[in-house]
C-alpha cells in the first residue's frame, strides 16, 4: 500500500485527502467546513420534503382544492430538489437518477386532476424512511463530528504534555507517557477515519436509498388514481430503467464501501503516511527565543526535496487558527545533541536568512529521522524496498498460451455456466491450475497438456478455469490497459456525451503496447461472447464490467480515490464490449456506428 486512503473526493472540486485529516490541518478544516455545508444543505431539502409529504396525508380532510394545492406543492418540491453529490463525475446512470425526481414531479402533474384513493400507506412508505434516513445517516455523522472534535481536542492537549516533558524525566515515565500517547493518537485517527468516510456514506446513500423512497412513493401511489394504470404504462420503461440504475448504483456502493473500508483497516494497521507532492510534510515545534526565555510553537511544515522549499504555518488544531505560510529554502539541516533541553530536535539553516538558526522539535524520534533523511541530514538514508516482480505476472508468451487455452475450454463448454467469472473456484484448485499453466520450466506442449488430463478433472471445472485467468489477468505486474494510460481511460469514461466517451477510449485503446492490445483483444473478444449467453449465464455486460473493471484497469496506487472511479473502469469495459468489432478492428478516426 503505497498511498493510504488518499484523495477521498479528488474530482469534487475539493481536493479532498484523507491524510489531511492529520497531516494538513488547513486543508482539513476548510474541506470540513465544505463538507459539512453540504450535508447541512441535504438534510435542509430532506426535511423540506418531509413537511410537503407530511402535510398530503395530516389534511386528507381538506377541500379537494387545497388538497390539490399540497399535491402540486409536493410535484415543485422534487422538481426543485437538487443533489448534493460529494465524489467523481457522474456516470449516466447518476445523471439519470439524478434527474429522476424532476421525472416523478411530472408524472404528479399529470394525473393530478384525476385522483381517487391516495397516500393510504404514505407514512410507511415515505416519511418512515426519510426521517429515518435524516436522523440514522445525517444524525450519525453529526455525531461523529463530535466524537472527532473531543478525541482531536484530547490527542493535542496529550501531544503537547508528552512533548513538554523534561529530557531529565526517568524513563520508564517517558515510556509510559509514549504508551498513553500512542493509544490516544490511534484513538484519533480512528475517529477521524470513520467521521470522513461517514460524510462520504451518506453522499453516496442519498443516490440510490433517498431515490428509492420516492420510487416506491410514486411507484404505489400511481395505482390509486383513475388514470394511473395509462400513466404507469407510458412511464413503466422509464421507471424499469431507473430501478436497474438505482440497483446498479447500489451494488456499486457496495463494491466501492467494501475497499474503502479493506483500505481503512489496512491503514490503521501499517500506520503508513501517505504519498504527497510533498517529500515530507508534519507538524513540528519552533523554538522562538524571547528576552528571558523560550517559547515553543506549533507549525505544520512541508519540505520538497527536488527545489529545496521548505514551508512553515502556525497552526492551532484546537482553535482552528492559522498565519500566513512562510516559504525558505533550506540550506544545511542538522541533528541537535541529545544533551539538549528538549528532544527530538534538529536545525535547519536557510538561504535567505544564513545568520539565523532555525531549532524544531519532532513528534517523536522516528519522525525526527524522517525528516533528517527527507532533508539529507546527519541521520542515515532508510532505502525504500524495492517492489519484487514475481516472473508469472510478465505477459509474454507462457501467458498468452494459457490465457487462450483457458478461453478455448470455456467457449467449448458453450459459456452457459450461470455466474461463470462471477462464481470463484476454490483457491487451492486455481491455485494448482496456475503453477501447471504457467510453468516455465516446461514446454508448451507438456503445460497444455494438464487440460486434457483425465485425472485432473477435478481442478478443470469451469469456475476455476474462469477464476485462474482472472486471477493471471489481475496479477500481471502493470494491467493490460497500463498504469501509464489509466488516468487517460477514467477521464475519457467521464466525457459528457457517450460519443465522446466511445471516441477517446478507441483512441487510447490503439495506444496500447503491443503486446497488451493483443490480449486485450483476445480477452474482450472472449468476454463478448461471454455477454451473448447472458440469457443463460446471468453474466450482461454490465456485469461483467464490474468483475472485469478493476483487473484490467487499475490504478498503480490503491487509494480510495482510486476505489471510488472503480464505476468508470467498468464504464469503459463495458462500452469495449459492447464495441468490439469498431474499437479493435477499426483505427480511431471514424465515430459512427457506436452503440
Amino acid at each position: 500500500m503505497t498511498s493510504s486512503l488518499n484523495q477521498l473526493c479528488c474530482d469534487s472540486g475539493l481536493g479532498f485527502d484523507v491524510s489531511n485529516e492529520y497531516l494538513d490541518p488547513c486543508q482539513a478544516s476548510e474541506n470540513n467546513s465544505t463538507l459539512s455545508f453540504k450535508l447541512r444543505h441535504a438534510e435542509s431539502c430532506c426535511e423540506t420534503l418531509f413537511r410537503t409529504t407530511q402535510m398530503l396525508w395530516l389534511n386528507t380532510n381538506v377541500p379537494p382544492a387545497d388538497l390539490s394545492r399540497a399535491q402540486r406543492t409536493l410535484s415543485k418540491s422534487l422538481n426543485e430538489f437538487n443533489f448534493e453529490c460529494i465524489g467523481s463525475t457522474q456516470t449516466d446512470d447518476e445523471q439519470v437518477i439524478a434527474d429522476s425526481l424532476k421525472q416523478f414531479s411530472k408524472l404528479i402533474s399529470a394525473i393530478e386532476e384525476e385522483r381517487d384513493h391516495m397516500l393510504d400507506r404514505a407514512h410507511d412508505q415515505i416519511v418512515g424512511p426519510l426521517e429515518e434516513f435524516r436522523k440514522c445517516h445525517i444524525g450519525g455523522v453529526k455525531e461523529n463530528k463530535k466524537k472527532y472534535d473531543k478525541k482531536t481536542a484530547k490527542f493535542c492537549q496529550a501531544q503537547e504534555r508528552f512533548l513538554n516533558m523534561s529530557s531529565k524525566k526517568p524513563g520508564t515515565a517517558v515510556v509510559e507517557a509514549d504508551a498513553s500517547l500512542g493509544m490516544l493518537e490511534r484513538e484519533y485517527l480512528q475517529e477521524s477515519l470513520s467521521y470522513v468516510l461517514g460524510i462520504q456514506e451518506v453522499q453516496e446513500r442519498i443516490k440510490f436509498e433517498f431515490v428509492e423512497i420516492i420510487l416506491r412513493f410514486i411507484s404505489d401511489w400511481l395505482v390509486f388514481y383513475h388514470l394511473g394504470h395509462e400513466v404507469a404504462e407510458d412511464a413503466k420503461d422509464y421507471l424499469s430503467d431507473l430501478q436497474l440504475k438505482v440497483q446498479k448504483t447500489r451494488e456499486n456502493f457496495d463494491e466501492t464501501r467494501q475497499k474503502a473500508q479493506e483500505l481503512k483497516h489496512r491503514y490503521m494497521e501499517s500506520k503508513m503516511k501517505p504519498e504527497s507532492e510533498f517529500t515530507k510534510q508534519g507538524y513540528l515545534f519552533l523554538m522562538e527565543k524571547k528576552a528571558f526565555t523560550a517559547t515553543w510553537s506549533k507549525y505544520y511544515c512541508t519540505y520538497k526535496k527536488q527545489n529545496k522549499k521548505f514551508s512553515m504555518l502556525q497552526f492551532n488544531q484546537m482553535s482552528g487558527r492559522s498565519s500566513s505560510t512562510e516559504v525558505l529554502t533550506l540550506a544545511s539541516c542538522t541533528r541537535r545533541l541529545s544533551e539538549f533541553e528538549k528532544r527530538y530536535c534538529f536545525d535547519l539553516i536557510f538561504d535567505e536568512r544564513p545568520a539565523i538558526t532555525y531549532t524544531f522539535q519532532a513528534l517523536s524520534e522516528e519522525d525526527r529521522k524522517a525528516w533528517l533523511n527527507a532533508m539529507d541530514g546527519k541521520e542515515p538514508t532508510y532505502p525504500i524496498p524495492s517492489t519484487h516482480h514475481n516472473e508469472d505476472g510478465n505477459l509474454d508468451e507462457v501467458g498468452f498460451a494459457f490465457v487462450r487455452k483457458c478461453i478455448e475450454v470455456l467457449e467449448r463448454r458453450g459459456l452457459e455456466e450461470e455466474g461463470l467469472y462471477r462464481i470463484g473456484g476454490v483457491s487451492t484448485k486455481i491455485t494448482k491450475l496456475l503453477n501447471m499453466g504457467l510453468d516455465r520450466k516446461k514446454t508448451e506442449q507438456d503445460r497444455l497438456m494438464f487440460f486434457n488430463d483425465e485425472q485432473s478433472s477435478d481442478v478443470l471445472e469451469s469456475k476455476t478455469i474462469a477464476s485462474a485467468l482472472k486471477h493471471y489477468l489481475r496479477n500481471l505486474n502493470e494491467p493490460l490497459m497500463t498504469f501509464r494510460l489509466h488516468h487517460s481511460f477514467i477521464a475519457s469514461a467521464k466525457q459528457e456525451t457517450r460519443q465522446q466517451r466511445i471516441n477517446d477510449v478507441h483512441t487510447l485503446i490503439h495506444r496500447l503496447p503491443k503486446n497488451h492490445l493483443e490480449m486485450l483483444d483476445i480477452v474482450i473478444r472472449h468476454l463478448k461472447s461471454v455477454s451473448l449467453k447472458s440469457d443463460k449465464n446471468k453474466m450482461s455486460v454490465f456485469n461483467l464490467g464490474v468483475v472485469f473493471g478493476p483487473t484490467l484497469l487499475r490504478a498503480a496506487e490503491e487509494t480510495v480515490a482510486a476505489i471510488l472511479d472503480i464505476k468508470f473502469n467498468n464504464v469503459v469495459i463495458e462500452m469495449l464490449i459492447e464495441n468490439y468489432d469498431k474499437i479493435f478492428k477499426t483505427q480511431p478516426g471514424k465515430s459512427s456506428d457506436y452503440l
